[in-house]
């Protein structure tokens, strides 16, 4: 009985927050600027390091002022008690009155919470944009970004789950594969949504997409990018570890690039990496660790920024450090760094 109760508590929220989620447009200026938080890691046990890491978000939200926070993952991190660390994140979001959005990391799945509960505690808050779906956890969305007359979209952006680990019991775990990949439904969710858009808007819409684990093209990029052979090396950033993407490849590049909408994608996942690489006229981009508490990072603490401008397929993009130093700023309009 109680069960039931708790489960209709939380889809009264569910409802209550898709009834208020927050609408999004341009600036009138033609911006639209994102926040893209990453990799918190925040644990029970480390009460010091969830101080100075919600101290760094409210710092890099007064800097930057973003018109939405991209938080794409690893807010907590694996085993033990981590429910008050993740309530304290999405209470200082939600101080802050920005509009979020959030996919899960590998990490924020694998301890005491179930996807469903976290789920139920993003939906609910008020400036929270989430869907959640008939299996009661976060939806794969696309988020429409209005011109700044609220008339149209001048932009979209789709927030994914990209998966965890391979767990133990799985036929997967003695074949080398690390991570889970993008579902062939995922791939086809997406093609299904570049359709749709492209009827109801009867033109192709710029697009961005943001989830945790990257995708394989980001190793294959740096690769090509680098190599001695290319006399364009369009890359900027470090790449400070192999890569930690899956070794499947589901085709979900594939699918963007025939789409012909997307202008970036942005991942988090690996501490040690924040490099953006142009690949097919689609940049490929890290965010930068935000959390004092993840197991390893040798980069200083910060976020990645990127600034949307309307009615072009173009965005500027940098690293913001916990001094407020921006780093690396490249702007990328129809394919290419300019």
């Amino acid at each position: 009985m109680k069960k039931t109760i708790l489960c209709i508590f939380l889809l009264s929220l569910c409802i209550a927050a898709s009834a208020r989620t927050p609408e999004l447009k341009f600036d009138k200026d033609g911006s639209f600027k994102v926040l893209q938080l990453t990799d918190l890691h925040l644990t029970a046990d480390n009460p010091k390091a969830e101080a100075s890491t919600l101290a760094r978000i409210r710092f890099e939200v007064k800097t930057e002022k973003p018109d939405l926070i991209a938080v794409t993952g690893d807010v907590i991190s694996n085993g033990g008690e981590c429910r008050s660390q993740f309530q304290h994140f999405l209470g200082t979001l939600e101080d802050l009155k920005v509009p979020f959005c959030f996919v899960f990391g590998n990490h924020d799945q694998e301890q005491e919470m179930s996807k469903a509960d976290i789920s139920g505690m993003v939906a609910a808050c008020k400036y929270s944009i989430a869907v959640i779906g008939k299996d009661g956890v976060l939806s794969d969305i696309r988020v429409p970004v209005r011109n700044h007359k609220g008339r149209g979209d001048g932009l979209e952006l789709y927030f994914m789950d990209s998966h965890t680990g391979i767990q133990a019991g799985s036929p997967y775990e003695d074949m080398q594969i690390r991570y889970e990949w993008m579902s062939f439904d995922q791939v086809s969710w997406i093609r299904n949504e570049f359709r749709k858009s492209a009827a109801e808007h009867g033109k192709v819409i710029p697009s961005a997409a943001f989830f945790h684990i990257p995708l394989p093209e980001f190793l294959e990029a740096w690769q090509v990018r680098t190599s001695e052979y290319y006399t364009h090396n369009n890359v900027t950033g470090v790449r400070g570890e192999y890569g930690g993407h899956s070794r499947i490849n589901a085709g979900m590049f594939a699918a963007m690039l025939e789409g012909g909408s997307t202008m970036g994608v942005f991942c988090g996942h690996d501490h040690d990496s924040d490099f953006i690489v142009d690949y097919m006229g689609i940049a490929l981009a890290y965010g930068r660790c935000c959390g004092d508490g993840s197991t390893y990072h040798h980069l200083r603490n910060g976020a990645r920024v990127i600034e949307f401008k309307e009615g072009q397929r173009s965005f500027t993009t940098w690293i913001l450090e916990d001094d407020g130093t921006r780093i690396y700023t490249e702007t990328f309009t129809d394919g290419k760094f300019e």
